[in-house]
């Protein structure tokens, strides 16, 4: 229903402890509802919270007034509200909230418990003028069903130190609002916990929605990373935006253009005369609407400059929001400028006073924009694959083949510097073929110096079997600089697949599946042509010729979504899903046991020269 639909008058309300989002949600609520009256907390209907306003008002709330005149002066502004109240009326704390305040007051200044305290403002209430009759709605935020946890963390969102009794009012009330929820008194209970804004008023106005109120809905894109990007003038924001649009593939926005939308669409004139809680809401619709059209799943947002807007839409959002601080040093940012120094410091004397300068110390990413531009692409580069790092404690994985030799390769390679070592590969699982399969390791280090690489070579050997040692620094896997084996390899970590060790302090990367197929795909081209040299060979090596065509048909799958792990599983599936290919080369322990045989020799010749045949075709494009 509507405001203008209403049958009977309604009165919606939000309620929670103290720092529980009340406030943000149903300002941004009441937009969402067609001629809903958002008449805000009990304390605006009443000219005595004017008089008591200032340093001596916890004074009087906890000392000077006793429970009697504090339960009254609440109640009575409640009637004053609800006389005033529209058709649809969203209040900011309703009765059950009021009582509860009343009562963990009382709970705090008399001693009682909160069963008592409670009974007793109930009882207060019984003989104060009635508010008049209206469908009431009663919603509860929470993030803790325990009023302990819900307490401590009200307390933990706030920005000063609280005294001894504050902390004691928001343990009371707390535990007042979970005799309330055991007793019936709230419609809805929201279970928000650490849930981002955005998350929790879809939570809200689905809830609305099932009892008949007609809210806006949300869209409800895949848009999996917002990139605010913050900075002074010149510092290079747009530089960043269009690496990340070129290089990574996310749309690019500006905060300004999307605020003028916003504003268009409300018919308001000066976006920026709305609060910077608003500003951040308004964009979140905006950013919702272009998603969806566009089915973007990453965007940036330039340019990041007023300091509550920036936290509020990270708040919004949750960790899907990174905020990205450019910086440059000043000298660098004059030489970079077009303008004049005066008026470059004109411009950063406007930023400064929006509080530009204070989101570097609320930012996810700083990025150093002092140097060559090559520096920048690489920190971009890490920023963007750091995003998919996560800490893991991996299962414990335990060989299928080689246990020991690879328990006792771990411990030889592993120093302090050592970050991650891996079984990569077919290596040590049951896949793994004697006389036939490579021993691949992967080592992860702080640094790589020669001599270390000298030594860890000469202590792996295993006679009649190569041994093959990938070594790359942090810095590698953090900017990507490895090859597309070692990201599918990177992938298997999150279950623990290969993972010999780790260094407790270390966050594995961990690509995504889009990202180990565009790798793949991307390195296809060196493979074709590594194929091609090995056919063009007199002498042909069946073992390298047989390992690539594996190779391009994990390629090929990857791209179709399938992860096949054995020869004998790429082949097959390569038959499901390419109908046209004709790849059928001779099996792997036919190859294993007769690798210079004629008739093998012929048979994998012809699948190769299929296979590059089939893989030229469809890289063509009708003119």
């Amino acid at each position: 229903m509507s405001a203008a639909a209403v049958a009977h008058p309604l009165s919606l309300s939000l309620n929670g402890v103290d720092n529980v989002g009340k406030t943000a949600q149903l300002s941004w609520l009441a937009r969402a509802i067609d001629g809903a009256h958002h008449v805000g907390s009990a304390d605006k209907w009443h000219r005595r919270w004017a008089d008591l306003a200032g340093e001596g008002f916890a004074q009087w709330w906890f000392e000077d007034s006793s429970t009697a005149e504090h339960t009254a002066l609440m109640f009575t502004s409640h009637v004053a509200r609800r006389e005033a109240s529209g058709p649809l009326a969203l209040e900011d704390r309703g009765l059950p909230m009021i009582l509860a305040a009343c009562a963990a007051t009382s709970a705090v200044k008399d001693g009682l418990t909160p069963q008592s305290a409670l009974d007793e403002v109930t009882r207060i209430t019984r003989d104060l003028p009635q508010p008049a009759h209206r469908h009431e709605v009663h919603l509860l935020l929470r993030r803790h069903s325990d009023p302990a946890q819900e307490a401590a963390m009200s307390l933990k969102r706030e920005s000063e130190t609280v005294g001894d009794r504050y902390r004691a009012y928001q343990e009371a009330l707390a535990q007042v609002l979970a005799l309330q929820v055991e007793q019936g008194a709230y419609d809805m209970v929201v279970d928000q916990r650490d849930a981002p804004i955005l998350d929790v008023q879809r939570a809200i106005r689905a809830r609305i929605a099932d009892i008949g109120v007609a809210v806006e809905s949300l869209p409800d894109p895949q848009l999996e990373r917002i990139w605010v990007l913050g900075g002074m003038s010149e510092s290079g924001k747009s530089t960043v935006g269009e690496l990340l649009r070129d290089e990574h593939g996310v749309a690019r926005l500006k905060t300004g253009y999307l605020l003028e939308i916003a504003a268009l669409r409300a018919g308001v004139s000066d976006p920026y005369a709305w609060s910077e809680a608003e500003q951040a809401g308004r964009l979140t619709e905006e950013i919702l609407r272009f998603a969806a059209a566009t089915k973007a799943r990453a965007i940036s947002l330039e340019s990041a400059h007023r300091f509550e807007q920036t936290v509020s839409l990270r708040n919004t959002w949750g960790p899907r929001c990174q905020v990205v601080y450019v910086d440059a040093a000043p000298e660098t940012r004059a030489e970079r400028a077009a303008e004049s120094r005066a008026e470059l410091r004109e411009r950063d004397a406007i930023k400064s006073n929006r509080g530009a300068g204070r989101i570097l110390d609320v930012a996810d990413h700083v990025l150093d924009n002092s140097g060559p531009l090559g520096n920048l692409k690489f920190a971009v580069e890490s920023m963007v694959r750091g995003v998919h790092t996560a800490l893991v404690t991996p299962p414990s994985w335990r060989p299928r083949s080689d246990d020991e030799w690879l328990q006792k390769a771990a411990h030889m390679l592993t120093d302090d510097a050592v970050t991650l070592v891996m079984a990569t590969g077919s290596t040590g699982t049951q896949h793994w073929v004697e006389g036939w399969s490579d021993v691949d390791l992967l080592v992860v280090r702080d640094e790589l110096s020669a001599e270390w690489l000298r030594q860890a070579t000469a202590l792996l050997t295993r006679p009649g079997i190569k041994v093959a040692l990938s070594a790359f620094t942090v810095a590698d896997l953090a900017t990507h600089r490895v090859p597309p084996r070692v990201v599918h390899s990177l992938r298997g970590a999150r279950t623990g697949a290969g993972v010999l060790y780790r260094r407790r302090d270390y966050a594995i990367p961990l690509p995504a599946y889009r990202e180990d197929d565009a790798a793949s795909r991307g390195e296809l081209g060196l493979v074709l042509m590594n194929t091609r040299r090995l056919l063009a060979t007199n002498d042909l090596d069946t073992r390298a010729l047989y390992k690539h065509l594996v190779i391009v048909g994990r390629v090929l799958l990857r791209a179709d979504g399938i992860d096949a792990q054995t020869p004998s599983q790429v082949f097959e599936a390569l038959t499901d899903t390419h109908p046209r290919l004709r790849c059928t080369p001779p099996s792997l322990d036919e190859v294993v046991a007769d690798p210079h045989g004629t008739d093998v020799r012929a048979r994998l010749a012809h699948a190769a020269e299929n296979l590059l045949r089939y893989v030229d075709s469809i890289g063509r494009t009708a003119p």
